[in-house]
């Protein structure tokens, strides 16, 4: 509960994951595991409910859009991310009694991606603070004024007075009331959480005298984090493997979805490549291809694995196992792969953000694209160094990503940048496994991402106010999107 609590990065909690529904991880399921918390908070469903947006902050015009709403009405009513019930949570919301609200106004907080949470039960009320950290993490940060840190990675006691003072005290007082936040994330934390290494470099200087391959290194990191064996490490990788190759296979299928900008486009790219009308070779269309059918799962409320996050989703599960395809690798070979990309989003969320809201689309694609260069490279024969090398030159090309949704949606143009990102993952392993100087290191190409991030307006920070959002077509198509709704 301690505030100042560094917090140490899983692969299967910040990385890759959760397996979800929704279209945002940083709105969808930050909210519904906030939700969750909550209803830890008033030992089941709450009478009454508000919501708070801050009116300065990228929430205010995207909450309902993304998935914010959506998410808290699941959390309030103790779903989980991919719970089917999650197309349409208020039935299930009026049959549980939860007057719930929301609203923008000043809220008197200058944090990112805030949520500001008034619950009552009968006489009982509770004030929480959280904020969504990218990728679906959340961080709970004040409980009726009291600062404290609640992410959901292990069981939480808390004691509170009859009028809903909590008590910070380790002995509360007779007669205080017992509250358990329980967890809500894949890894648990064990006290003490001990890893292996943080950073690129520091991987390096590990491996030196070890010589273990890059996928190795991911398990050894993830083993000590979780305290599991690297089989069971292995094992969870290849069933999250197993939900992105389904949303693949469904993807091109076909979906169907009413409440979206973009219809099922793979289908059509499928039939114009059978016709021989497109270039590139196999590994490029198997990315095309891939990436469009992650995201039109995404697009139609299917599941999904957040890899790094939900917006992004399409970037990394496609770029690997397209190219894996290709290479004619098995299984095992893929999952290998995976975990080895997995590194670079343990450094990025060590040391930068997954969070469009805070660093752009390139905390998302671009993280996407870094992680899927070193899965490449290992895949096409790659040392430590040529996989840190390639995810330095996705990287690289990725700084200044703007994140513009058109009508506030995590559709277009984020199926563009997600197939892009992929590409440059492609190119970025070629030219590292060719030999090409990356220059900058991969640590400080991390922490210029992070740095760039912050720079940039806030209107293209994934807030919907600039980029290709404010064009005429993009009001159009935002109209016509609301007057189906009031229509339908």
């Amino acid at each position: 509960m301690n505030p100042e609590q560094k917090h140490i990065p899983s692969i299967f909690n910040d990385v890759i994951g959760p397996v979800m529904r929704g279209p945002s991880s940083s709105h969808s399921v930050a909210a519904l595991r906030i939700g969750r918390v909550c209803r830890d908070l008033m030992l089941g469903t709450p009478d009454r409910v508000v919501v708070s947006y801050d009116a300065g902050d990228a929430l205010a015009t995207t909450h309902e859009s993304q998935g914010s709403d959506m998410g808290m009405k699941g959390g309030l009513l103790g779903f989980e991310p991919d719970d089917v019930r999650l197309l349409d949570p208020d039935p299930h919301l009026a049959e549980a009694g939860i007057d719930l609200s929301f609203r923008v106004c000043d809220t008197g907080f200058d944090l990112s991606n805030l949520y500001l949470v008034h619950l009552q039960r009968g006489e009982l009320k509770m004030e929480v603070v959280a904020i969504s950290t990218g990728g679906g993490m959340i961080e709970v940060t004040r409980i009726n004024k009291v600062a404290l840190s609640i992410k959901g990675d292990r069981q939480v006691v808390l004691w509170f007075s009859e009028t809903g003072e909590l008590y910070v005290k380790d002995s509360p007082p007779e007669g205080a009331i017992k509250r358990v936040i329980y967890p809500i994330l894949p890894t648990r934390s064990h006290d003490p959480v001990e890893v292996p290494f943080s950073s690129c470099r520091e991987m390096i200087q590990y491996n030196s005298e070890k010589n273990l391959p890059a996928w190795e290194l991911a398990s050894d990191y993830e083993s000590m984090r979780g305290a599991v064996t690297e089989e069971e490490v292995f094992d969870k990788m290849r069933d999250l493997y197993r939900v992105m190759r389904a949303a693949i296979d469904s993807g091109l299928k076909g979906t169907r979805f009413k409440d979206r900008i973009l219809g099922a486009q793979s289908a059509a790219y499928m039939k114009k490549l059978e016709a021989g009308g497109l270039a590139g070779g196999e590994a490029l269309h198997n990315i095309t291809l891939y990436v469009s059918a992650i995201m039109e799962v995404k697009s139609s409320m299917g599941i999904i694995v957040a890899a790094p996050t939900a917006g992004s989703c399409g970037t990394y599960p496609g770029a690997v196992i397209g190219v894996a395809d290709s290479l004619v690798l098995n299984e095992e070979q893929v999952v290998m792969a995976l975990l080895v990309g997995s590194l670079t989003g343990l450094f990025i969320a060590t040391s930068s953000t997954f969070s469009a809201e805070i660093g752009g689309c390139q905390a998302e694609c671009g993280s996407g694209a870094g992680m899927a260069a070193a899965s490449i490279a290992w895949m096409l024969g790659g040392s430590v160094q040529e996989c840190m090398s390639a995810s330095s030159l996705a990287l690289q090309n990725s700084l200044g990503m703007i994140c513009d949704p058109i009508a506030a949606r995590v559709e277009a143009p984020c199926l563009g940048k997600n197939i892009s990102s992929a590409v440059n993952a492609l190119t970025s392993a070629n030219m590292a496994m060719a030999g090409y100087d990356q220059l900058i290191p991969l640590d400080e190409v991390i922490e210029t991402m992070d740095r760039v991030g912050k720079s940039l307006p806030y209107e293209l920070r994934c807030t919907a106010l600039g980029g290709l959002a404010i064009t005429p077509s993009a009001r159009e198509i935002e109209k016509n999107l609301k007057n189906q709704k009031h229509q339908g």
